[in-house]
């Protein structure tokens, strides 16, 4: 059984929440492509900084993932849905160690100028818990997406169609021998 039943508070089903939320990402994905493409072309040394260069391709790919998603939903391969889920929580898990690393440097920079001065921290103190709130929002989201699409693969995986209810499954079998052809079937109910 799905973990959610309905995306949005009830609003919409499953199916739509994922074509929500694979649109939503699409669009900040562009979005990060976009600002790390005009610093590269805004650096006036030559010099393409490493890390526009690695959000560009990690953007780059959630694309695609994010069109794997859509496929998914409108093809109803549960297996792209779960590449979306597993590429989610993978760049949350590594968002998260790079906010770890960098607010350790930024910490061990205030101790390590000696004097620990008051300016530092009050420069940089609001800097860190504004990063900090940010990754804490973006990973709820992140979340929260990843239940409904997850619900929407489990409901896939399980059968269920639109509404929660479980899907018809007719299969064929062979006719019984010794059985004539056109004889009555009788139900094994």
């Amino acid at each position: 059984m799905a973990i959610l039943q309905h995306c949005c508070c009830g609003c919409c089903s499953l199916r739509v929440g994922c074509y929500w939320i694979a649109s939503t990402w699409m669009t900040m994905q562009i979005a990060g492509i976009a600002s790390a493409a005009k610093n590269i072309v805004s650096t006036t040394d030559g010099a393409v900084p490493v890390s526009d260069a690695v959000n560009i391709a990690i953007y780059s790919v959630g694309i695609i993932i994010d069109i794997l998603l859509f496929i998914g939903v409108m093809k109803e391969k549960k297996e792209l849905l779960l590449s979306w889920v597993i590429f989610s929580v993978c760049c949350t898990l590594a968002s998260l160690g790079v906010a770890i690393y960098v607010t350790v440097v930024w910490l061990g920079v205030i101790h390590a100028s000696g004097d620990a001065s008051e300016l530092a921290a009050l420069l940089i103190g609001p800097f860190l818990a504004g990063a900090w709130i940010i990754w804490g929002f973006v990973a709820l989201i992140t979340a929260y997406g990843c239940l409904v699409v997850y619900s929407h693969y489990q409901n896939l995986r399980d059968g269920v169609v639109e509404g929660g209810q479980p899907g018809m499954v007719m299969t064929v079998q062979a006719p019984q021998p010794g059985l004539a052809p056109g004889a009555a079937v009788q139900s094994q109910w």
